[in-house]
């Protein structure tokens, strides 16, 4: 069981410095507008994936006149407390992990796995497929050992194919890329395509518990990167090499993956309204927790800025509800307090934020 019990921040964003000592059900952040509110989810956000989704300039997370930022949280799981920590510089990033210094994001990702919702969440169905692929790539990773290797291991290799392609190199130096491209490509597809089957039933449950006025058949399309009429990858890429050399890039490949949803045969985008839209996307999150439940035997922390943007009353009385069914710790934040019920004040922890400081809680 994953969860969160303590976390503290220092020189990020407007906190000099603050520490919080989290309750296992929800916490609820509350503040006015640019209180700070939303810095404490996004510090948890960073030291558990390494990026904000705010910013992709480390120097607008690091407080003005400091020269670093330092994140800590304590999180218990599988009976054991693990101790993650990140220094970061406007350069660089130091990652400790039970007081070890260590080099990959992937082991603390692994420590804390944590969902976000937030008020631009439903731009996973209209943005282009990288969003969409983030969100399939997180269920792999923490549910198959193997694919974090697999994909890094992609990634590298089509850097080094498509960097031959802009350098104009002879064809047979470029392909020499592709037998490997092909191996971590079918490794990278195989894995992908087992966990969206594993996604369907879980979303389709969701998909009712929080919309049952939508008797709507539900499809979940795997895009594998290359089209589904080809004879395979490897003739792809060989039958259009003169265009990928022309262009400078390749464009079959595990890298062009996407996620397709319809419902009655008809893109949600166009189907579901804007208010519904955000409801789909949290029953993507909860089919997602599930099945890292299922496989994990834990449940994953949900990270909510702003739930009353998000949902009506309605809908996020049907959402807490579900989190608590579901044993997840969640972390949300409001602008007033009496907008967020709580259902089990045992397990609540209410923080009041106020300029950059936790002033109760």
């Amino acid at each position: 069981m994953a969860k969160i019990t303590q976390f503290s921040l220092q020189n990020f964003r407007n906190f000099d410095q603050a520490w919080l000592k989290l309750a296992p059900g929800l916490n609820l952040i509350v503040g006015d507008n640019a209180a700070g509110k939303t810095s404490l989810i996004e510090g948890i956000w960073v030291l558990a994936t390494g990026r904000s989704f705010r910013t992709v300039k480390p120097s607008q997370l690091i407080q003005q006149t400091h020269a670093d930022l330092t994140l800590f949280a304590e999180v218990e799981q599988d009976g054991q407390t693990h101790k993650l920590g990140l220094n970061r510089t406007e350069h660089s990033s130091t990652l400790r992990l039970n007081g070890e210094t260590i080099h990959s994001q992937a082991l603390l990702a692994n420590k804390l796995p944590v969902q976000l919702l937030t008020p631009e969440s439903h731009r996973l169905l209209e943005e282009g497929p990288k969003a969409r692929r983030q969100f399939l790539d997180w269920g792999c990773f923490h549910q198959y050992p193997t694919f974090s290797q697999a994909w890094r291991h992609y990634q590298r290799i089509l850097k080094q194919r498509n960097h031959a392609l802009r350098q104009k190199l002879p064809k047979a130096q470029t392909t020499l890329w592709d037998a490997q491209l092909l191996e971590t490509a079918e490794q990278v597809h195989q894995i992908r395509q087992a966990y969206t089957e594993q996604l369907k039933p879980y979303l389709d449950e969701f998909c009712q518990a929080m919309m049952p006025e939508l008797q709507l058949d539900i499809q979940l399309g795997y895009k594998s990167g290359w089209p589904k009429n080809a004879a395979s990858l490897a003739q792809l890429l060989q039958d259009h090499y003169a265009k990928d050399a022309q262009q400078g890039f390749t464009q079959y490949g595990c890298h062009r993956a996407d996620l397709s949803f319809k419902l009655d045969g008809q893109d949600a985008l166009v189907k579901l309204s804007r208010g519904q839209q955000k409801l789909f996307v949290c029953a993507l999150l909860l089919a997602q927790a599930s099945v890292y439940e299922k496989h994990s035997n834990a449940p994953v922390i949900m990270l909510i800025d702003d739930l009353p943007a998000e949902l009506d009353a309605q809908h996020r009385l049907t959402l807490l509800k579900l989190l608590d069914c579901l044993n997840i710790q969640h972390i949300i934040s409001t602008t007033a307090e009496e907008l967020v019920s709580v259902l089990n004040p045992k397990t609540t922890q209410i923080f009041q934020v106020k300029h950059g400081q936790i002033i109760s809680d």
